[in-house]
């Protein structure tokens, strides 16, 4: 079925008004004739007849039936889908979207916690290269003392007028007038100390290990070997042989002198008596 533009109406209406009405020339078929109201009149459009378009059949608007209901309903989610991507589509972003992958912000904590790992591994080697060089300070400032102790002689000696030195501490003979004398130990600050007395004549002094040993000549013509332990509690004592008696001889001492374990006594009878420390 055609439908026909308003145009062609209005011209087929202003043909059969001018064919129609009476006293119109053939001339003036598109006059108005002059009892017509102007409000009423058709009017002639200013556009030429040769520019107007007719619609042919089918092209008209359609209605919507049972038979093509389908049809419709097709077309119309097809024109609203059109009218949504072209919403979507504007803005700065239109030429990018559905072309580029969306943009997701990358995930540091793995990162950060990768780095606080290594950051804790250094802080703990550190700590442990700090204690291990505290330790080893300490071991080196303690053994120096035993290493000092280890290499100091430990047997020397000397005369009745000098000193040999234990452990930092110094010991010499001081003599009395009254026929006794004193062993006395000074230490690093010049603090005196005396360590036991011994009555007769001192000749020398020996140090042997821990143990201060005087060769002495007695009043009575005869002579002995006094010895003393060091740092010990135990109380000044003669020397004595392997069954206990005490080494001694007569005359008095020319000479002591120590050899190993053991002193060489020479006395003014010209015997030699050899006094064991062990």
């Amino acid at each position: 079925m055609g439908y026909a533009s308003n145009d062609e109406r209005y011209r087929r209406s202003a043909h059969a008004v001018g064919r129609h009405a009476a006293g119109v020339s053939r001339a003036g078929a598109h006059a108005v004739p002059e009892d017509m109201d102007d409000s009423a009149a058709p009017r002639q459009s200013a556009a030429p007849v040769d520019s107007l378009q007719t619609l042919s059949a089918g092209e008209g608007a359609r209605v919507t039936t049972r038979d093509n209901a389908a049809e419709a309903a097709d077309i119309a989610r097809d024109r609203a889908a059109e009218r949504s991507r072209s919403r979507r589509l504007r803005g700065r972003n239109r030429s990018k979207y559905g072309q580029e992958p969306e943009c997701k912000s990358a995930n540091i904590k793995p990162v950060l916690l990768v780095v606080a790992g290594v950051v804790g591994l250094f802080v703990i080697l550190a700590i442990v290269a700090f204690v291990t060089s505290l330790g080893a300070q300490d071991n080196a400032q303690t053994s120096e003392p035993t290493t000092a102790a280890v290499e100091e002689p430990q047997q020397v000696q000397t005369t009745s007028d000098g000193s040999v030195t234990y452990q930092n501490v110094s010991y010499s003979i001081k003599v009395t007038g009254d026929g006794t004398y004193a062993i006395v130990a000074t230490d690093a600050q010049g603090n005196k100390t005396e360590e036991f007395t011994g009555g007769g004549t001192p000749v020398s002094l020996i140090l042997y290990n821990s143990v201060i040993v005087v060769p002495e000549n007695k009043s009575d013509g005869t002579w002995d070997v006094m010895a003393y332990t060091l740092g010990g509690d135990s109380a000044p004592m003669l020397v004595v042989d392997s069954s206990g008696n005490t080494i001694t001889g007569t005359g008095t001492i020319s000479s002591a002198t120590l050899d190993g374990s053991a002193v060489h006594v020479t006395d003014s009878t010209g015997a030699t008596t050899d006094v064991s420390l062990e």
